[in-house]
């Protein structure tokens, strides 16, 4: 039994050790057996037959065994053989290498798999007739067209099924040729891998390469890529990632004339300046948006895109909604859509469209209203304008034929309702503003306390119209820099800061006194009105009617509220009353001056000499 087993064992090793000697026999033998020149020869017909393209090797073929077959040609050119003159060339290669199977090889057919190009130059372009530089007669050619034609209904040959299997790209560049005859665009330093085992098979690529001095990374899949490159539709998924930005999409391509993609994107940049520059394109006022993240479903059709179930993220702030943008070839950028916020800083956002906001420069430049439109409608609950917070705010953004608008269609501000416009027109304000607001039942005495204003001032619900311009950004704008008018309606409320005995006393003692003399109380009012005209740092009081119960308070004049001064000539008098006999007092006219908040009461009796009021 030992000795039968021992036999067994024996007879295995020796028959393992005649496969092992039989491998090396035809391993060393067949490279005897191969035809180096028919292998050159197929391998050039091979690369022919791919692209249609006239093969030229500058160098003889060489050939390695271990750890299996492979031959490498050097010098490799691919040439037009359609172009009449000029620049022939379509692609150059340091080296090619390709596996190939030994007993094809030994029968005069070797079959070619796997390839690894070493430095290749890509050239793609289009001819004087407007056909692609690429477009001949290969059988990849022959094979898209036989999809299109199948998917058309037309009767074609069955497809061709060449097996293609991986190419590995090191160090490759692809120059795109310009229209307009400028330095061809390249992207360089190319590495990576095509997966395309068979023309019916998908096609999976890797690659990395440096694009406008960014590397950057792009993978694509797609399950039919003969029916994509043949204008059809098919399913890709891809991802490209650089510095500037990151794409992610998934989902349904065309590459037709009519090509349109659908599907769903992600698309992130930590700067949108960075992503604009390496597009070759600067548009300052977007490029301040800075961070920007985009989520959605992505639907495209020419030049034009529609973003649904939209997550847009823009620094800190997030909203959803609705885009529609167009990136017509002979006209500027279009958005419109609709965006709505939970909470939107409207400062930073509007200061986002304006070059140089950040620098609280003088001027706006203006260039960017002829550098792409803008047809916006935004929501938000709650939107700052520092130092106050609207609610509920309806608005829109429109930028058009020069001019920039946003629009505040309704809104809620300290208990009332806030409307109104900002706009800037190249033309009209030189780089400036024009502000129109509508306050209506606002807390005025809030806003008042908001911007921490001294003095005797009003405090109580009203209606607040402004219609203002600047020649400075409103970020930059001081009250000093402002022209235009004001007018306040306010029902019942109190006037702060003004003892109405006190003040009557002083006045009376014909002397002059400093008002917060007269400041320790207040005095309440059925109805206020105030108009003024407003001319940069200058103030015209043409109206201001403060009623009491008993008292008329009035008062006229100039505000150079630059300096902080004050010239207004004022009167305190009874109201007309009802009962004819009733004593009315006389009024009690005085001079106000000085500086604000502080100023000095002068009594026009002791100017005039008059007998003051008892």
């Amino acid at each position: 039994m030992i000795l039968s087993r021992f036999f067994q064992s024996r007879h295995l090793v020796l028959g393992f050790l005649a496969i092992v000697v039989l491998f090396a026999a035809v391993r060393i033998g067949f490279p005897f057996l191969i035809q180096t020149d028919t292998v050159r020869r197929e391998i050039e017909e091979t690369l022919k037959a791919w692209t249609g393209a006239d093969v030229e090797i500058g160098r003889e073929a060489a050939f390695s065994f271990w750890p299996y077959p492979q031959v490498t040609i050097g010098s490799v050119r691919l040439v037009d053989p359609q172009a009449q003159a000029g620049n022939r060339e379509l692609a150059s290669i340091e080296s090619l290498t390709a596996s190939f199977d030994l007993f094809g090889a030994v029968r005069g057919k070797p079959v070619f798999g796997d390839f690894d190009l070493v430095r290749p130059t890509i050239h793609v372009g289009w001819k004087g007739d407007g056909t692609f530089n690429w477009r001949h007669s290969g059988w990849l050619m022959q094979a898209i067209d036989a999809t299109a034609a199948v998917a058309e209904g037309q009767a074609t040959p069955e497809l061709p099924a060449e097996r293609i299997g991986a190419i590995n790209v090191v160090d490759g560049t692809i120059e795109v040729k310009r229209e307009d005859g400028g330095a061809p665009f390249r992207i360089s330093d190319i590495n990576g891998d095509i997966d395309w085992s068979a023309l019916r098979r998908p096609l999976d690529l890797t690659l990395s390469g440096v694009v406008n001095g960014e590397m950057t990374r792009w993978t694509f899949y797609c399950d039919q890529p003969l029916a994509l490159l043949a204008g059809r539709n098919a399913n890709v998924r891809t991802n490209l990632s650089a510095d500037p930005t990151t794409v992610n999409f998934e989902g349904l391509a065309n590459l037709s004339r009519n090509a349109f993609v659908s599907g769903n994107l992600l698309l992130s940049t930590p700067s949108l300046g960075h992503l604009l520059a390496w597009q070759g394109k600067e548009i300052p006022s977007v490029g301040n948006m800075g961070q920007v993240t985009v989520e959605a479903k992505v639907a495209t059709a020419g030049y034009s895109a529609k973003l649904e179930q939209l997550k847009l993220t823009l620094a800190d702030t997030q909203a959803t909604g609705v885009l529609d943008v167009s990136v017509p070839p002979d006209g500027i950028p279009q958005l419109g859509g609709t965006l709505a916020f939970d909470h939107i800083d409207l400062r930073a956002f509007l200061t986002a469209f304006a070059p140089g906001a950040e620098r609280n420069t003088a001027t706006i430049d203006t260039a960017f209203v002829h550098q792409f439109g803008m047809d916006l409608r935004l929501s938000a609950k709650t939107a700052d304008f520092a130092p106050f917070s609207l609610q509920d705010l309806a608005a829109g953004m429109r930028i058009e034929n020069g001019r920039a608008s946003f629009d505040v269609g309704d809104s809620t501000l300290l208990g009332g309702r806030a409307t109104g416009r900002i706009s800037l027109s190249e033309q009209g304000f030189q780089g400036g503003g024009h502000l129109q607001m509508s306050l209506s039942d606002v807390d005025i005495g809030a806003i008042i306390n908001t911007l921490a204003l001294p003095g005797p001032l009003p405090s109580g619900r009203g209606t607040a119209n402004f219609e203002l311009s600047t020649e400075r950004p409103l970020w930059a704008t001081a009250p000093s820099d402002v022209s235009g008018q004001f007018r306040l309606r306010m029902g019942p409320g109190t006037l702060t800061h003004f003892n109405q005995q006190a003040f009557e006393e002083r006045a009376g003692q014909n002397a002059f006194f400093n008002v917060s003399e007269a400041a320790d109380g207040s005095f309440d009012f059925v109805r206020a009105d105030v108009e003024a005209k407003l001319d940069r740092g200058l103030a015209e009081l043409t109206k201001a009617e403060i009623e009491g119960n008993e008292t008329l308070l009035t008062l006229s004049g100039m505000i150079p509220y630059r300096s902080g001064s004050v010239a207004l000539a004022g009167s305190l008098a009874d109201r007309p009353q009802a009962d004819a006999t009733a004593v009315v007092k006389p009024a009690i006219s005085f001079f106000v001056g000085g500086s604000w908040p502080e100023p000095v009461i002068s009594p026009i009796s002791i100017l005039t000499g008059q007998t003051p009021r008892q």
